[in-house]
């Protein structure tokens, strides 16, 4: 049995298995794409999340794209932060190639593809893949991973929230114990807060549970941006004038000097503004940089979901005292103003920075050594109605946010057609989440802006085109004023809200636990 578990993050893809003589998580190392980081840990090796389209088609992936700057040559022909354009719900347009098409979710299967090539090439069969995701991510973006390894003939596929990964990898090891995972990565914040449950004599875990959890669509690409533009804005410029060469340039130099800023009060870089011929000087230090997270409200939004989990665990009888760990992983939680906060919050001996790259893979790993994951709902599901006197939505709910999964809604759910001979009943279902996220553009060329963190609800389909689902094909055809079908509504364990559906004047199941967003 070979398990290969699969952290796909904006900037940076984690690859690892259980090594089969120490039994240990192995992170995987690609010759032809991987790129190693120096930690404090050690050397470790992850795969730039990028893609480049060559002149003759075919494609160029991860480290080959980074160290060849292939990006700097034809920026149109060069993918990046597709992961988080694949999570949300307006997606850029597909870019046309040389006649062909190539969007978020197109670039995002062929990366994944790639990695399995390359498990390939090392002679790995995965049995059982396990993908993490962001906390905050819906079910459409779940239901891409579902398919994509059913299409790679995958026997079995787990699905589990990234940092909920990350702390049952710390929690596995000490059983009873209180663990909060912070994941600040280069596309999402993410919190979990953790409990595990020992069985008898304290041999093996029998559950983990988690007591609470927060989210919020920003990370270190969302840094690079505000760094840049900061810096454009000092030498009175803009995006246009330094065109897209120096952007990309630009945002190159912002990630460098992010990271030496995690060892040093001081960084300087150089940039040479191709456009006119000019070679420029960045600095930027410590309190600078936290002035510019200050003030595009990063900070506060970190301390918001860090409220958020300690009240959530409060009400289920968990204290911010009873917190035994609080792990920091993912690249942002290198930023010193980002520790710094937590370990106000927290404490400086309650705070560990672990393993920041393989923490949320090496954490998946640990998913077949538990009996069971309890965990509850971070968005809702309803059905959305609209109400034509008011000119506007309402909605019905069917399950809670904060419900725990796997769960079934007490009531059925009855229902009529509007018009006589109506051959199908069509709803509009979907999740209703409040999100946190940094607002996002695209411009006519679909690359990607972000500008203030911003707070909204909401609510976001179940059917990838917006369109409403088909839960009941009728034969005969319905009449009005007569009730024709019930729904009974189920959450899976795997997170999938599923329907039973049952014709009321035929007595026939028409659908017997259906994933809703594949009744179509």
């Amino acid at each position: 049995m070979t398990i290969i578990a699969i952290d796909f993050g904006t900037s940076n893809t984690v690859v690892c298995t259980v090594d089969p003589v120490t039994q240990t998580p192995r992170t995987l190392r690609f010759n032809a794409i991987s790129r190693g980081f120096e930690t404090p840990g050690g050397q470790v090796f992850v795969v730039p999340t990028l893609v480049y389209v060559q002149k003759d088609n075919s494609l160029v992936f991860g480290e080959k794209v980074r160290s060849q700057r292939l990006g700097f040559s034809q920026p149109e022909r060069f993918f990046q932060a597709f992961k988080r354009d694949l999570a949300a719900d307006f997606q850029p347009p597909p870019r046309q190639i040389d006649g062909n098409s190539y969007s978020a979710e197109s670039v995002a299967k062929l990366f994944i593809q790639e990695i399995w090539q390359q498990l390939a090439q090392e002679k790995l069969q995965p049995t059982q893949v396990i993908f993490t995701v962001p906390v905050g991510a819906f079910e459409r973006y779940l239901d891409w991973f579902r398919d994509i390894a059913q299409n790679l003939g995958v026997p079995e596929v787990q699905i589990v929230d990234e940092s909920t990964a990350a702390a049952l990898g710390y929690a596995v090891k000490r059983p009873g114990s209180v663990i909060l995972v912070v994941d600040f990565g280069g596309g999402t914040l993410d919190l979990s807060l953790v409990r595990t449950v020992a069985a008898k004599g304290g041999q093996k875990v029998l559950k983990a549970e988690v007591i609470a959890k927060s989210d919020a669509y920003v990370g270190g690409v969302d840094i690079d941006v505000w760094i840049v533009d900061n810096y454009l804005r000092q030498i009175n410029s803009s995006r246009e004038e330094v065109k897209e060469i120096g952007w990309q340039n630009l945002l190159e130099v912002a990630e460098r000097l992010k990271i030496q800023l995690s060892t040093a009060p001081e960084a300087k870089e150089s940039w040479f503004d191709d456009e006119n011929f000019i070679a420029h000087d960045l600095n930027l230090n410590r309190e600078e940089l936290e002035e510019i997270l200050e003030n595009q409200q990063l900070l506060e939004q970190l301390r918001q979901a860090l409220d958020e989990v300690v009240a959530v665990a409060y009400t289920k009888g968990v204290g911010k005292t009873d917190i035994e760990l609080v792990a920091l992983v993912g690249g942002s939680c290198l930023i010193p103003a980002v520790q710094q906060l937590i370990i106000s919050y927290f404490g400086k001996s309650r705070v560990k920075l672990g393993r920041p790259f393989e923490a949320i893979a090496h954490g998946a790993l640990m998913l077949p050594d538990l009996v069971e994951v309890e965990d509850y709902l971070q968005h809702g599901y309803a059905i959305r109605l609209w109400e034509p006197q008011m000119k506007t939505y309402s909605y019905f709910p069917l399950f809670e946010k904060g419900s725990k999964y796997p769960c079934q809604r007490d009531e059925l759910l009855t229902l009529q057609v509007a018009l006589d001979g109506q051959r199908e009943i069509r709803l509009d279902i979907g999740e209703v989440a409040d999100i946190s996220q940094a607002e996002v553009t695209f411009d006519s060329q679909g690359r990607m802006t972000s500008s203030q963190l911003e707070h909204q609800s909401q609510y976001r389909s179940l059917e990838s085109h917006h369109e409403q689902v088909c839960v009941a094909h009728l034969d005969p055809p319905g009449h009005t004023g007569i009730d024709r079908v019930e729904v009974f509504f189920e959450v899976n364990r795997g997170r999938v809200l599923l329907a039973t559906v049952k014709d009321l004047v035929t007595g026939r199941v028409l659908v017997e636990k259906g994933a809703i967003a594949k009744l179509q």
